[in-house]
């Protein structure tokens, strides 16, 4: 209640009266509306104040001659006369109407309580001043793909990110208006209407209990105290809150409190929880971000272990992917990591904001590579600023960054309807023109964009496995047209010596099982693509670290699978980094760890696939993932602290009690101010005190970033990254170990020369192979690549021969050789679960998964 208007301010009864006298310094309250209480017919009203939204009984008709103390018509009107504990309402026939009450309560006498103002049983607000409402946001502990982090090092690993979009989307400036405030009541009257209340004898379905029209009009006006003039330090318009953050990018442990929402006046202590269900959405933008970057941390792992080697020989630095050159981020690691993962996210989520969000989420994590373009849009106009204790540099802000830096990039690249709509796909058309079509498709595709340094073409429009074999490999020229004088092999072989980036992208079947068989295709049909003499192996671990011998061991049956000599290095990498796989389809947190693996097993270093995500990315998460909870933790009335929290007796979600600061540790680590025990755990906690809260607590990290609608720190895009880098790999790097040492064996099935003469089976049935014609096989067992796989022999041995036509050759393939889709599944669950007798047992003696 305002100062002038709390029971002891005036002379008389202690109680919290709705209408309030004036006093010399201040007017008495506005009534603004009188209304109707659903189902109270004529006993009840609702006064609408300035102040308040009150209930009050109607004690009855008032005596004909009965002063009256306020005079209602359907106007807003101010309190003039003394404190009283009852009032006598003179109504207009209007009033009357729009009450729907009888001519008998022309004059009516109500009570001038405000019972919703007591406390009873509580001394919360025992001086009705209100209090400061303090709620922190944090995310509680990690779900589903993300639970390893929290055995690895302190579990700091969730970044945070995203607040300064809503602060600058929602709460910035005078948001809040008249008009707003108007809809805003008429639609919570309706929608807040208990279900029973239909018809005139209640209220007609319009509960006018629930919406706080005073304290709205209070903000609109900044009069925040019903003197008539605002309040000092108000801002008409603007939400009275503060806002203290952690630094954007900051890198955080579960349970510690990411930001935290206070009312900067005790009138609306209501306000930060009001505001929980906008800002609790900074769940989103902050799980991406972590995802981002364990995508990021998962294929660095991977790069270790297969012992990358940057293609930036141009610049200097370290090249080698060792833990120490990718924690100092030098330009040649730095930027062989771009485009490791591409965001392909925005056709698979649920809004164009949505799309924006998790977009500039996936920047945090250093990569550049988006069809996402809302993502970098949303960072140009939120993400904007200069940071002024760098002198406003000009590679602080995003427009900057990606204007002289290319931070955010997309390249050309085909979709499926580039490529199928050259081809006839008419029952009756021929499948060697349709064939050709599809190879002329290809060709002036890349044609098109040569001067790129980087094309993207998508290639299982029809069969995969015979672009792979067939038709990326061939010699022929397409004469004539758009797409004259050129074979898509001159063109590899002309980007490759450019130092152009040529990405090959199947878009169908299980990446874990395709990327190592399209890899030994194409090691063995265009072997011009693959760097010789590549360097030997160097140890990763001490001599005691017994994920040394570990690693030599498995390195030891990738050679014996791959039929390598002892000590070769087993990671075979193309030329320069310049030829990749693009696999697009099915990548997700808890499948691209598999997918290295299986890169790995078979005998490749990991950078010969760029990942792309979509749904996987940016859709494949929620709230929970990183159980995120926005809690009221303390208030702050009458210059006392009340810690507030939950402890559920099913546990799980226990609060921190109080308002907590926030402290960087010895470690680095941050965490909420307690007394911990030697795992990390907190023992006890040490909210702030009330002089805390009014001065502060030295150290404390969370500083304030907005307040009465203004952004007090606009942080610079690239601090933001700086602070997301990977600094530390050691746990990632055991994971990846140890799932590659447990998988290795049966992932090798998938590159056998078994599994590849089903392939080049497929591929012989061409790009028509949906029509029965004859195959070729014979033609291709004569060509020197694939007589150097075997393939005629272990097709023999298979059952798949020559003179099977196309219809015979695939369905041989189905029935003998590839699981059914029941089982497949099983399979990779299995592999998922790292149960690998259970995924040998689900193939049932199959080649394949998947056609």
């Amino acid at each position: 209640m305002p100062e002038h208007a709390r029971p002891g301010s005036q002379s008389g009864e202690y109680f919290p009266a709705v209408l309030f006298p004036p006093t010399s310094k201040a007017p008495g309250a506005k009534l603004l509306q009188l209304a109707t209480v659903p189902g109270g017919g004529s006993d009840s009203l609702v006064l609408i104040t300035n102040a308040s939204t009150a209930v009050v009984k109607v004690l009855g008709p008032a005596e004909a001659d009965a002063a009256a103390d306020i005079n209602y018509a359907c106007a807003a009107v101010e309190y003039a006369g003394p404190l009283k504990a009852t009032l006598v309402l003179s109504l207009s026939g209007d009033a009357l109407a729009e009450l729907g009450f009888p001519t008998t309560h022309a004059k009516v006498r109500v009570s001038n309580v405000d019972e919703s103002k007591f406390k009873r049983g509580s001394s919360l607000n025992a001086s009705f001043e209100g209090g400061y409402n303090v709620s922190y946001f944090t995310c509680r502990g990690y779900k589903e793909a993300f639970e390893p982090l929290a055995t690895d090092g302190a579990g700091d690993h969730i970044v945070f990110f995203g607040l300064q979009y809503f602060i600058k989307e929602y709460l910035v400036g005078p948001v809040v208006t008249a008009a707003k405030i108007a809809e805003a009541e008429e639609f919570i009257a309706r929608y807040m209407a208990d279900v029973r209340i239909a018809g005139p004898a209640f209220a007609g379905g319009w509960d006018r209990t629930m919406f706080p029209r005073g304290d709205w009009e209070a903000m609109a006006s900044g009069d925040y105290e019903c003197t008539g003039v605002p309040t000092p330090g108000a801002v008409p318009g603007a939400l009275p809150i503060k806002i203290e953050a952690l630094p954007e990018g900051s890198i955080v442990a579960p349970g510690v409190a990411f930001f935290k929402l206070t009312n900067t006046h005790p009138r609306f202590y209501w306000l930060p929880n009001f505001l929980e269900t906008l800002l609790v959405q900074v769940w989103y933008p902050t799980t991406v971000a972590t995802q981002a970057r364990e995508f990021r941390k998962t294929i660095q792992a991977y790069s270790v272990l297969s012992q990358r080697v940057s293609q930036v020989d141009f610049l200097p630095g370290e090249r080698d992917f060792t833990p120490e050159n990718i924690a100092a981020d030098d330009l040649p690691v730095h930027i062989a990591q771009v485009f490791d993962l591409l965001d392909f996210g925005y056709r698979g989520v649920s809004s164009h904001e949505t799309a924006g969000l998790g977009s500039g989420a996936y920047y945090t994590a250093g990569f550049e590579g988006s069809d996402t373009v809302a993502g970098s849009r949303m960072l140009l106009r939120h993400y904007n600023a200069a940071d002024p204790k760098l002198g406003g540099t000009p590679v602080e802000s995003f427009r900057a960054m990606f204007e002289q830096l290319h931070c955010a990039t997309s390249v050309p690249a085909a979709e499926h309807s580039t490529i199928t709509s050259w081809a006839d796909m008419s029952p009756g058309a021929d499948p060697a023109k349709y064939e050709a079509d599809e190879y002329a498709a290809f060709v002036n595709m890349i044609r098109q964009y040569m001067p790129s340094f980087a094309v993207s073409l998508v290639s299982d429009g029809f069969n995969i496995w015979n672009a792979v074999a067939n038709l990326w490999p061939s010699e022929k020229v397409v004469e004539g047209g758009e797409a004259g004088g050129l074979s898509m092999r001159a063109i590899i072989r002309a980007r490759l010596k450019a130092g152009q980036l040529t990405l090959v992208r199947p878009d169908s079947g299980e990446g874990v099982e395709t990327l190592p068989q399209l890899l030994s295709l194409f090691h063995a049909t265009l072997p011009e693509a693959w760097e010789s003499g590549l360097s030997p192996l160097r140890p990763l671990f001490a001599p005691t670290d017994p994920r040394q011998a570990e690693y030599e061991a498995v390195c030891e049956s990738i050679r014996k699978a791959k039929g390598l000599p002892a000590g070769d290095n087993p990671f075979r990498r193309f030329v320069g980094q310049q030829f990749r796989i693009l696999q697009g389809d099915g990548v997700a947190l808890d499948t691209v760890g598999d997918m290295c693996a299986s890169i790995l097993a078979n005998g490749f270093c990991v950078n010969a696939v760029h990942f792309g995500s979509g749904g996987g990315l940016l859709q494949k998460l929620n709230r929970d993932s990183l159980s995120v909870a926005f809690k009221c933790c303390a208030m702050y009335v009458g210059g006392r602290m009340y810690a507030i929290g939950k402890d559920p007796i099913a546990g799980g979600k226990k609060s921190y009690p109080g308002n907590p600061p926030v402290l960087r540790g010895a470690d680095g680590v941050l965490r909420n101010r307690g007394t911990y025990d030697s795992a990390g755990k907190m023992l006890e906690a040490q909210p702030m005190s009330y002089a805390e809260f009014c001065s502060g607590v030295e150290g404390d990290v969370l500083q304030p970033v907005f307040e009465n609608g203004t952004v007090l720190v606009d942080t610079p895009w690239s601090s933001i990254v700086s602070r997301a880098k990977v600094t530390g790999l050691d746990g990632t790097i055991t994971r990846a170990l140890s799932n590659l040492s447990a998988k290795a064996a049966f992932l090798q099935r998938f590159s056998s020369p078994e599994a590849l003469a089903v392939r080049l089976a497929e591929a012989s049935c061409g790009s028509k192979w949906m029509h029965c014609h004859p195959t070729k096989m014979a033609a291709m067992q004569a060509e020197p690549a694939f007589a150097a796989l075997g393939l005629e022999k272990s097709a023999a041995k298979l059952g798949l021969t020559a003179t099977l036509d196309s219809h015979a050759l695939v369905a041989a393939i189905k029935e003998k050789h590839v699981c059914d889709k029941k089982a497949a599944k099983k399979v990779l669950a299995a592999i998922a679960e790292s149960d690998m007798a259970a995924a040998e047992k689900a193939m049932k003696g199959k080649i394949m998964l998947t056609l």
